[in-house]
């Protein structure tokens, strides 16, 4: 038995990490897993030898027009790729990966899987952001990783209902040896905040909570994660002269060492579509406080420690945020398994098989009936 998934790259992201947990699931359950990715990116995860790639190989720096067309041109490899392979589930995740995975012969099989906002994560204005929800994804069954990101198709975008499920993101193995945490690797109690270095993270906030909370005179602050912010949250960082507290170690493979041995886990983002890093800490049994944005968190942090959501805007009340962080530190609720039971690798990669098998599997090769 066969798995494929249709994704971007290895690099390092959440959607990324989700489908690595994904096949390390399904090959425990002996199914394989063929992987299709767009981009020649070098991988930041470690990848099993038990996965296959075929890469289009395209490279990052490319224009999106020419994206466009090595996409196209890649096709015919791709499908020759998945010829006379039956597959029990077969996934398609992130942009361009979606117009891929339409193109081939497994279009009509395929859950296509959205981590983030599609107005967002598309980068355009609503109008066209619409028209290429409904040009590329018309008529296809579509998986949203939050309740939320499913309501928002439905009402905003005018999906039908039927065509949408929603799959939570499996939070992999990390937690699963609480109790066994390695040591340290800061020498300091610090404050933790995972996840890229761009605007939707909203980084900038996070350093500036943490300075005007006054939170360096008992923890640093650690940043897990790169992008193009980088350079402003070090020229802010030295601005407030906190060079001694903030510490940037960059993108981290072992990323539970940071979480289980961090006081508190913080998230300021503007917009997610699940928010993975909030149920490993969880499972860490580490405090978190996150922002109460559009959408994920508040599905994850629910009952007692909704009450650590703060509000997400910038010209919020800040006192009301550092509070609360004040608040996490000083005393955070037991973190029981209810809280991240749901996440279950196991229980996550059944739902996708049993979902996928209901939509497709009494349906025979439909690329092959037609010719593809």
């Amino acid at each position: 038995m066969r798995a494929l998934f249709f994704l971007n790259s290895f690099a390092g992201g959440g959607a990324e990490r989700v489908c690595l947990s994904l096949a390390v699931q399904l090959h425990k359950l002996g199914i394989e897993s063929d992987f299709v990715t767009i981009y020649d990116a070098l991988p930041d995860y470690a990848l099993p030898d038990y996965i296959h790639i075929v890469s289009a190989g395209i490279s990052t720096k490319t224009s999106p027009l020419r994206t466009l067309m090595h996409i196209f041109r890649a096709v015919p490899r791709i499908n020759a790729f998945i010829s006379g392979k039956e597959y029990v589930l077969v996934t398609a995740h992130l942009q361009p990966s979606y117009l891929l995975a339409a193109l081939t012969r497994k279009r009509k099989e395929t859950l296509y899987v959205m981590h983030n906002r599609w107005g967002m994560s598309a980068g355009c204005k609503e109008w066209l952001s619409m028209a290429c929800l409904k040009i590329v994804l018309k008529g296809k069954q579509l998986v949203t990783v939050s309740q939320g990101l499913e309501e928002e198709l439905v009402d905003r975008y005018k999906i039908r209902p039927q065509n949408v499920t929603t799959i939570y993101n499996p939070c992999g193995s990390i937690g699963s040896r609480w109790g066994q945490c390695p040591s340290s690797p800061h020498s300091r109690p610090y404050i933790l905040v995972m996840g890229r270095l761009v605007e939707q993270k909203n980084p900038l906030r996070a350093l500036r909570l943490y300075r005007e909370g006054g939170f360096y005179d008992h923890y640093d602050l650690v940043y897990i994660g790169r992008g193009p912010l980088e350079k402003q949250l070090k020229s802010e960082i030295a601005k407030s002269r906190l060079e001694k507290y903030v510490f940037l170690p960059g993108f981290q493979r072992n990323t539970e060492q940071w979480i289980s041995n961090a006081s508190l886990l913080l998230s300021c983002s503007r917009y997610e579509g699940f928010s993975l890093n909030l149920v490993e800490a969880l499972r860490c049994k580490t405090p978190v406080v996150s922002s109460d944005c559009l959408h994920g968190p508040c599905e994850i942090l629910t009952d007692e420690l909704a009450a650590y959501l703060i509000d997400p805007k910038d010209d919020s009340d800040q006192a009301e945020s550092i509070a609360v962080i004040s608040a996490a530190l000083k005393s955070y609720p037991e973190i029981k398994q209810k809280y991240y039971a749901k996440f279950d690798d196991e229980r996550i990669v059944r739902r996708y098989l049993d979902v996928w098998y209901k939509k497709f599997g009494n349906k025979s090769d439909s690329g092959r009936e037609e010719g593809v």
